[in-house]
């Protein structure tokens, strides 16, 4: 690692600590100077223009409501400037790279010895309030004009939960109507609760704007609604292992998504409150082997499906990790469902919040195998996008950070993606989207910055650079780092230098989590020869890791066939085939591409060749039903091996391969 990455590393803890400093110390000035007002009030939270700005919209006047909306606007863009004028002045250095395209000069970091000046601390406790503003009006605005003053009015009411929802919700990525509507019900009705549980009410908004559900194969499991599931965890907070209360909003989602009645919620605290271990409760569920190896319908489906009945009649892997989840959830233990597939069959395990005297780190239970190098997924309670389960450590440490840390970097990554506007494109990191296809032509690079060039982009990276200095492990300043390169808005330069902080700080602790970041960055880059480098960089860093080794190289094999380079293509191709084979779905996808340029040639017998050799390596599945084993790369590979003997009319070798595949699946 450079030394510059190194001073980079070290300082996102300390960073952390000045953040925290920088608002702490605002907030306690504001909290003397108005000695009768409590830390709860509107004004400390979110500034005296935050406040005026809630009280314009709340009077309902059309003239100036508007006016206030423009100004909010405004004051987050000034706001801006003058924190990072203040940054600057400090420093006496630019914040990203020169505007030499032929040299990127790497960032010089904030000195950590001398902390941050007064100045400092003060903008950066008023972008706070700036951005929280700024996001709640975005809220606020996303209601009929007619409800409008209303709702201001109501938050004026709850200073802590409007800041706490305002800094978590993602208006760009689920729909600020509908949290807000979950928000006004339970403005109204848990009034008083709210200023106890802020965080709680925040999470449970922007998770119960949409009917919480999950599908257990066969199964479908329902959460209980917004106002009964805050109930439940306000009432036993103090029974969670982990408390309620203080926990970031960011963490709490993982919590309140419990897929579960009130009833079954009730008896799984009163059976398993306080148990030490939500994965001992995944090993807890017996296995359905008859199920797995005979086809024969579940036991617990045909007896009614419930957790009670989860743990009476067992299940296969889905049972188990929703069984471990829905409990770990009910006693107060963030959790994540979290499935796979190998090169053989689909798997499912629980990921959860463990206690360790190195303090809370996120643990698994149930990942066996060959699924310890695979890509795990979950759901994102809050967007229902499926993402990567790497950054889930991330999330635990960023969880773990003082608060007023995390609301420094959500604020700067907010006043980003502000200044970056519409240049990004939809977030990334969702399993159900196509990955980025490196084939395709990328938005051109932009040009280095210049007195000509839209500086807005520039200061939106100054400000990220600042965000992921006080926080490193915010994913969301990284996913928007990741967006604003695919969109093209960023210099090579720029992603030249983005692309290597994060390999380097994030590459080896959380490597799913860095190749998906990079991975559109990469992509966007529009010299091919500069893209390929760029892949080589990252597969020297991944090789080890055959599913993300895997993809890496089929990006490589499309560059190549673009370039009109079948011999690359085939060398990537067969590097998948020979080394990672078992590691995932994408093997198949280089059986199919290798074979296609088989094709074109009119070589049959290489194909042939090609499936015999991939059928030899390939692990047959052992002891599951045929309806798992279709899902094997083995079982896949023997079908495309029989068709391709057989239109080489060698039927007795076509048959033979069939049989081969239903002795070893019967």
């Amino acid at each position: 690692m450079s030394e510059r990455l190194r001073r980079a590393a070290r300082r996102s803890a300390v960073g952390c600590c000045l953040a925290a400093a920088a608002v702490t110390a605002n907030l306690s000035a504001a909290q003397e100077a108005n000695p009768k007002r409590s830390a709860a009030d509107f004004q400390t939270l979110f500034g005296a223009e935050g406040e005026a700005t809630l009280r314009a919209l709340s009077a309902g006047k059309a003239t100036e409501c508007t006016a206030a909306v423009a100004q909010c606007a405004t004051r987050l863009s000034a706001q801006s400037e003058k924190l990072l004028a203040a940054w600057k002045s400090e420093q006496g250095e630019e914040s990203e790279p020169s505007a030499s395209p032929e040299v990127a000069k790497p960032a010089k970091r904030t000195s950590t010895a001398r902390g941050l000046n007064a100045q400092q601390r003060d903008e950066l406790a008023a972008l706070v309030q700036a951005a929280a503003t700024w996001q709640l009006v975005q809220v606020i605005q996303s209601a009929p004009e007619v409800e409008r003053a209303a709702i201001a009015g109501e938050f004026l009411d709850s200073p802590k939960f409007a800041r706490a929802l305002a800094l978590v919700v993602e208006p760009s990525r689920e729909d600020p109507a509908k949290v807000l509507r979950v928000a006004r019900v339970l403005m109204a009705d848990r009034h008083e609760a709210l200023a106890q549980f802020p965080e709680l009410a925040a999470a449970v908004s922007v998770v119960h704007d949409a009917p919480v559900m999950v599908q257990v194969n066969e199964n479908i499991a329902q959460g209980c609604g917004p106002v009964p599931t805050f109930d439940y965890f306000a009432t036993n907070q103090r029974k969670s292992n982990f408390g309620i209360k203080g926990l970031a909003p960011e963490v709490l989602i993982f919590v309140v998504d419990v897929a579960a009645s009130i009833d079954e919620l009730a008896w799984a605290s009163k059976t398993f409150g306080g148990h030490p271990s939500v994965g001992a409760l995944y090993d807890q569920v017996e296995y359905d082997f008859d199920h797995l190896e005979k086809g024969r319908p579940k036991k617990v489906t045909v007896a009614g499906w419930s957790l009670v009945n989860v743990m009476r009649f067992g299940g296969v892997c889905a049972d188990q990790a929703h069984f471990a989840v829905t409990i770990g959830k009910a006693i107060g233990v963030p959790c994540a469902y979290t499935s796979a597939t190998d090169g053989v069959l689909s798997h499912a395990w629980v990921g959860f919040v463990a206690k360790t005297r190195g303090g809370p780190s996120w643990q698994e239970t149930g990942r066996f195998g060959g699924y310890a190098s695979v890509e795990g997924f979950i759901q994102d309670p809050q967007t229902g996008l499926q993402v990567s389960n790497t950054q889930m450590p991330m999330l635990v440490r960023y969880g773990a950070e003082p608060e007023a840390a995390r609301l420094a970097s959500a604020a700067l990554r907010i006043a980003a993606a502000k200044l970056i506007g519409n240049r990004t494109v939809p977030p990334t990191g969702a399993a159900t989207s196509p990955a980025p296809d490196a084939a395709t032509s990328p938005a051109p690079d932009a040009a280095a910055p210049s007195p000509s060039r839209d500086q807005g982009v520039d200061s939106a990276l100054a400000l990220l650079r600042i965000a992921v200095q006080a926080c490193m492990t915010d994913a969301r300043s990284w996913e928007l780092i990741s967006r604003a390169a695919a969109s093209g808005a960023m210099t090579r330069e720029q992603k030249e230098q983005w692309s290597a902080d994060i390999l380097e700080l994030c590459g080896a602790s959380y490597p799913e989590f860095a190749w998906r970041t990079i991975s559109p960055m990469i992509s966007s880059i529009s010299d091919i020869t500069e893209r390929q480098k760029a892949l080589d960089a990252a597969l020297t860093i991944f090789r080890d890791r055959g599913d993300l080794a895997g993809q890496i190289l089929l990006q490589q094999a499309a560059l190549y066939t673009v370039q009109g380079n079948a011999s690359g293509a085939g060398h990537c191709y067969e590097m998948i085939l020979n080394r990672y084979f078992d590691d995932g779905p994408f093997a198949i996808v280089a059986l199919e591409e290798a074979s296609a340029l088989l094709a074109a040639q009119n070589n049959s017998e290489g194909n042939i060749l090609l499936h015999e050799r991939a059928f030899r390596v390939m692990e047959a599945p052992k002891s599951i039903s045929p309806q798992f084993a279709r899902q094997s790369n083995w079982w896949r590979t023997g079908v495309r091996l029989a068709e391709a003997y057989r239109l080489a009319g060698r039927e007795r070798d076509a048959a033979f391969v069939e049989q081969r595949i239903i002795d070893v699946t019967k």
